[in-house]
């Protein structure tokens, strides 16, 4: 047995163990060509996911938060195309206290699905955008200015209710929007 191997594949298995206890994932880029980021997560009935692209130069951050709600944060400032994919989406049953349901077997339990999902291609511009998802609610913050085109979207499902809203814009653009899906109203947060 080669000792130098286990050596090795001890040290790779210890530093991802290090990457799968990270609170806080922030990554920085600033090309003068072509650039790709990506990330996503999946929690037990929480999930996010998150392209970005660019061809030419540009500045791009984005910021993922494990503590608490998990929240994102990203920002792309380009002079080329941009393309840009955003998805949240959170499932949410809540505990109802089954005193009243004793004799029947089933709980009387609300079932909520919040998702929230922005798509486009700019020419140029510039994207910020910030989406929280935890157990009080989904929240989000955009903000886009720039040419090119873009489609917001959110959709709210509970027992016997859907809720959705469509946001598309095309051309020169200015465009912000702040939704707080389940958890009450926007706080400021």
């Amino acid at each position: 047995m080669n000792w130098y191997y286990v050596i090795a594949g001890a040290i790779c298995l210890f530093i991802g163990w290090q990457f799968s206890q990270a609170d806080m994932i922030s990554t920085s880029i600033s090309c003068d060509g072509a650039a790709l980021l990506s990330g996503s997560f999946i929690w037990l009935n929480q999930s996010y996911s998150q392209h970005l692209f660019t061809d030419d130069r540009a500045v791009l951050s984005r910021d993922l938060r494990f503590t608490g709600p998990a929240l994102s944060t990203i920002r792309v400032n380009g002079s080329g195309a941009i393309g840009y994919d955003e998805y949240a989406g959170n499932y949410r049953i809540p505990d109802v206290s089954s005193f009243l349901c004793s004799f029947m077997g089933v709980k009387n339990e609300e079932r909520r699905s919040e998702e929230l999902a922005s798509s486009g291609l700019m020419q140029n511009g510039q994207i910020i955008s910030t989406k929280q998802v935890g157990e009080e609610g989904t929240r989000s913050r955009t903000l886009i200015n720039g040419t090119g085109q873009m489609s917001l979207s959110t959709e709210t499902r509970s027992n016997n209710t859907t809720e959705n809203s469509r946001t598309y814009a095309a051309g020169p653009m200015q465009v912000s929007e702040v939704v707080a899906l389940g958890g009450g109203e926007y706080d400021g947060w």
